[in-house]
């Protein structure tokens, strides 16, 4: 299904003008602007929380003639990473603002500047996908604001839409959501417009049941700028299911839930939907399974089907029912061995419905695809792979035509080889086409029900890779250059550079050694106080070439936190000394962190600070005692911000 368009004055209505869900302490908060979850993806809505953010309550217009929302809005703007955000809706406690696209990852600055000048600054997270659904009540939780993708009807739903036309009536949902338009495509390539294969849809009904529900389209929704939508199908075990929990889950993450309603389709709309076979094909004396489906839950008493069989030999029931509460029922069909290929049409009648499958059965000495495989596993584009199928018995006279697919461009297998009669296997050849960066594909042959497959790599000339796309700035990071084939006699001297040497260092050559294909080197980050992306680029000029980019993050240190204290010895006699121990989360930052401390007894002394050096994770200070008349318990205190720590000191007479 297409998506399909949502009325722009209800999105604006609904799932923009959110309402801040409480009171923000910090000078303001950056959540998504539909799950209110703390991580935003460019051309995803945002909202930030806070107070006296603008000096006025203003809500844009789109301007029709660029297709944009204003980046000045009531004389307050949005900067993120320093570029401009469109503006769509501010007021001193809530601005909701698109983050721009070309943003980078990572923690990211988030500046809000009002009217009179005043600027505030905070931070998000900003990763490729971020999914968040609307919600109907503008919470983030409970009603989703999803429409039926046909009809645009609101909730409650039927697993039926007979508006649909056609043989498939099942009910496709349109959710509003946001975060999940570049899913699986980080280069924000403007051709890819539907990402429904990197997203998976989850639902659950009021008795913990979980479905995955199909997700047929997800992307940029037609009708209103910067709104995405998924459009999902409804199963049939959801017939009646009441208040159903969903989740979008994109790249590994999964958004806010959201329920929405499925009522129960009335008993004279009950209907077969499908027979489906377990297999196609069988060798004669064996046995399959059929299985009838219903396009939702069968009522009471069950739901009759009759099936019948074109071969008088095969054996099946005439009846079989759909029990009360589910949607479909399996049976057995069984054959007899037989001296040649026979074909089966298996009928399934229900009222004015019946379905129809094929089944052929095959004598026992009918050659079957035995084998399936692809060599050599990684080869540069451009070049040929070779294919290999084998069969379990000689091919008859005429020969056996093998089917092979392929699930990437990159690798264009012919559609059908042919196996010669008498021979038992065949090769043939598997071109590849040029690609920028890595492809894996995967191929399949088929001859009757089965099916093998096999998977290859394409890789291009020179491939650059990073072990991590983000580092804390101080730390390294590995980067691996891969020549699509191997290195020369004289080895291959690749050239790595960076756009910001510094924040981040790549050694000037790396060596890959005669024969090898790969090599690895060592990128040196420095400490930055805002995150920076940095372009690696890997160049083999002696080679001719493409060069090949990788984008780093470098993040600055968070700050280290008070994690303990300690006492050594924790026992000592009074008038003498004892060393407490001060150690943090991690490198102290620039001018080191001052530790306050203190005693519960005047019996015993300690400085009113300690300094934790820079770049150091620990220090010692010196704890006095005077002579005591009796045993005495002190506790010496350590505070840094809002952590405290505490430890024992037992100080005995003399």
């Amino acid at each position: 299904m297409r998506p399909v368009s949502f009325y722009a004055g209800a999105v604006a209505a609904v799932l923009l003008a959110q309402v801040p869900l409480s009171a923000q302490t910090a000078s303001f908060t950056v959540l998504s602007g539909a799950s209110y979850q703390p991580v935003v993806a460019p051309d995803s809505w945002a909202v930030a929380f806070g107070t006296a953010l603008a000096q006025t309550t203003a809500t844009a217009t789109l301007d029709a003639a660029t297709g944009q929302w204003p980046t000045v809005l009531g004389g307050t703007t949005v900067q993120v990473n320093g570029q401009a955000a469109e503006l769509y809706y501010v007021s001193p406690g809530q601005i909701n603002f698109l983050v721009p696209d070309g943003t980078a990852f990572g923690s990211l600055s988030v500046v809000i500047t009002n009217a009179s000048g005043a600027t505030r600054s905070a931070s998000v997270q900003v990763q490729n996908t971020a999914a968040g659904i609307f919600s109907s009540n503008s919470s983030g939780s409970g009603p989703g604001a999803i429409l039926n993708g046909v009809t645009y009807a609101a909730a409650p739903f039927l697993v039926v839409t007979p508006q649909n036309g056609g043989s498939d009536l099942r009910t496709r949902l349109a959710v509003y959501c946001s975060g999940v338009r570049w899913a699986g495509n980080p280069t924000h390539d403007t051709t890819v417009t539907n990402v429904a294969a990197n997203v998976t849809a989850q639902g659950q009904d009021p008795a913990g049941n979980q479905y995955t529900l199909t997700v047929e389209y997800a992307g940029a929704a037609p009708g209103f700028f910067g709104l995405d939508q998924v459009n999902i199908v409804l199963p049939a075990q959801l017939d009646g299911a009441g208040a159903v929990s969903l989740t979008i889950t994109a790249e590994g993450t999964a958004s806010n839930v959201v329920t929405f309603l499925v009522d129960t389709l009335p008993a004279s709309d009950i209907a077969l939907t499908s027979l489906t076979l377990s297999t196609g094909e069988i060798t004669g004396g064996n046995s399959a399974t059929g299985t009838v489906s219903l396009n939702g839950l069968a009522k009471a008493g069950g739901f009759p089907v009759s099936l019948r069989s074109s071969i008088a030999t095969l054996q099946l029931p005439f009846l079989v029912t759909v029990a009360q509460g589910q949607v479909s029922a399996s049976f057995t069909i069984s054959t007899s061995t037989t001296g040649i290929v026979q074909n089966a049409t298996i009928t399934a009648l229900a009222g004015s419905v019946s379905e129809t499958a094929a089944l052929e059965i095959d004598p026992v000495s009918l050659a079957q695809l035995g084998s399936f495989s692809v060599t050599p596993l990684s080869v540069q584009g451009g070049t040929s792979l070779t294919g290999t199928l084998g069969l379990t018995a000689p091919a008859a006279l005429g020969g056996v035509n093998v089917q092979v697919s392929s699930d990437n461009a990159a690798v264009a297998p012919p559609t059908s080889v042919t196996i010669q009669g008498n021979n038992t296997s065949t090769t043939f050849t598997i071109p590849t086409t040029t690609v920028t960066t890595a492809q894996t594909a995967n191929l399949t042959a088929t001859l009757g029900n089965t099916t093998l497959t096999a998977q290859a790599t394409v890789v291009p000339p020179l491939q650059l890779t990073l072990a991590a796309s983000s580092v804390t700035g101080g730390s390294s990071v590995t980067g691996t250059v891969t020549l699509g084939k191997a290195a020369p006699a004289s080895g291959a001297n690749i050239t790595v550079t960076s756009s910001a040497s510094t924040v981040a260092q790549p050694p000037a050559t790396v060596n890959i050694p005669a024969g090898q294909t790969t090599a690895t080197f060592t990128i040196t980050t420095y400490t930055v106080t805002a995150a920076r992306t940095v372009t690696i680029t890997a160049t083999y000029a002696a080679g001719g070439l493409l060069p090949q980019s990788a984008m780093l993050t470098v993040n600055p240190q968070a700050a280290a936190l008070l994690q303990s204290l300690t006492v050594a010895p924790t026992t000592v006699t009074g008038g003498t000394s004892a060393t407490g121990t001060i150690t943090l989360t991690g490198p102290a930052l620039s001018g080191g962190l001052v530790v306050q401390l203190r005693t519960s007894s005047i019996l015993t002394g300690v400085p009113l600070s300690a300094t934790v050096p820079q770049g150091q994770t620990t220090a010692t200070f010196t704890i006095t005692t005077l002579p005591v008349v009796s045993a005495q318990t002190v506790t010496i205190t350590a505070t840094a911000g809002t952590v405290t720590e505490t430890a024992t000191l037992t100080v005995n007479v003399n």
